[in-house]
């Protein structure tokens, strides 16, 4: 829901919501868009992207995995007010819900890096040894739709109630200031993250060691904050001059930081020119290291925040960007 208020009498009125054909889209078109925004939408901190899809083929618009191996399957077309919403996402049940875990592997390869595989990248996220029999046991379905389609909306409640996991993801749609378009629409998630829309300045980002312990050292070494492969390295397009980076290592704590310089440089991964562009970066200036890290547990105490650290880059509230700059600087860390 979108409310008008008006600031003078408090008097708050709900915007109407429209179709897209009202601003002269398509759901293709809508799709487009979302796939340009994904590592703003998809909770990298609860699942591990195996593919996305902009081929028009028969497969689904994404592929995920969770914590417990579920396969989840996503169909964003955002047909609106079609019966085809729900059918073709568990169609795609059909076909790839016995998939097994070599298969998955290599939807994985795909698309990162070659040398890693879905068990140990798995592994290194959520810190539990999966047996490769064991993933894929269960399928979750995820249905984007506009919030008036309720015929979809019905259709997902029955079958989930009736054992089966579908889980709309509704987007709503209103009319801006001249040509402008507004997309009202929440990341998806498997559950809720009370700070995911923080964006103040402050952010702390994963230095990756625990799937390559050369991109770590390549980070340090170099003074820059990157990210690797569509969509995650568009998380550092999102930057902006003067915002602070804590640099964070997996399992060991804040290692670095610095202040981001505002220019965004595209290399291939790891100097390999197979994969063009896979890592775009920008240099930290003032950057100092931290030693000893300072710790998940410190970085909570400081904050007081329960902070989960799993995600490629999260957002900090000002307040607590600020407290753990000052507690590095006292405490002598760096």
């Amino acid at each position: 829901m979108l409310l008008n208020i008006n600031i003078n009498t408090r008097y708050a009125e709900k915007r109407r919501t429209q179709r897209l054909q009202s601003f002269g889209l398509d759901e293709r078109a809508l799709q487009d868009i979302l796939f340009r925004s994904l590592d703003r939408l998809f909770p990298d901190d609860e699942l591990i992207l195996l593919m996305q899809s902009r081929s028009w083929q028969e497969e689904p618009d994404l592929m995920a995995i969770d914590k417990y191996a579920n396969l989840f399957i996503f169909e964003l077309k955002a047909w609106e007010s079609h019966s085809s919403n729900l059918l073709q996402v568990l169609r795609y049940g059909q076909i790839y819900g016995a998939m097994k875990y070599p298969e998955l592997d290599a939807w994985f390869k795909r698309a990162t890096d070659q040398s890693q595989s879905l068990k140990l990248a798995h592994k290194a996220k959520f810190g539990i040894e999966v047996k490769e029999e064991d993933f894929n046991r269960k399928q979750v379905f995820v249905v984007m739709t506009n919030g008036l389609d309720y015929r979809t909306r019905e259709a997902a409640q029955y079958w989930r109630s009736s054992g089966l996991d579908v889980r709309p993801w509704v987007y709503r749609v209103y009319a801006g200031v001249a040509d402008e378009m507004l997309l009202e629409m929440s990341p998806f998630r498997v559950l809720d993250n009370f700070y995911e829309d923080i964006a103040e300045g402050y952010y702390i980002l994963n230095t990756n060691s625990s799937n390559a312990m050369q991109d770590h050292d390549d980070m340090l070494a170099h003074a820059k904050a990157a990210a690797y492969f569509d969509p995650w390295k568009f998380k550092i397009e999102r930057l902006a001059k003067g915002d602070v980076v804590f640099l964070y290592q997996s399992g060991v704590g804040i290692v670095a930081f610095g202040e981001v310089d505002g220019r965004l440089v595209k290399a291939p991964y790891q100097g390999n020119a197979a994969q063009p562009d896979e890592e775009y970066s920008m240099k930290l200036q003032r950057f100092r290291r931290v030693s000893p890290a300072l710790a998940a547990a410190e970085i909570k105490r400081i904050t007081g925040i329960n902070h989960v650290f799993m995600s490629t880059m999260f957002g900090l509230d000002a307040d607590s960007g600020k407290a753990i700059r000052n507690y590095l600087n006292a405490n002598h860390r760096v």
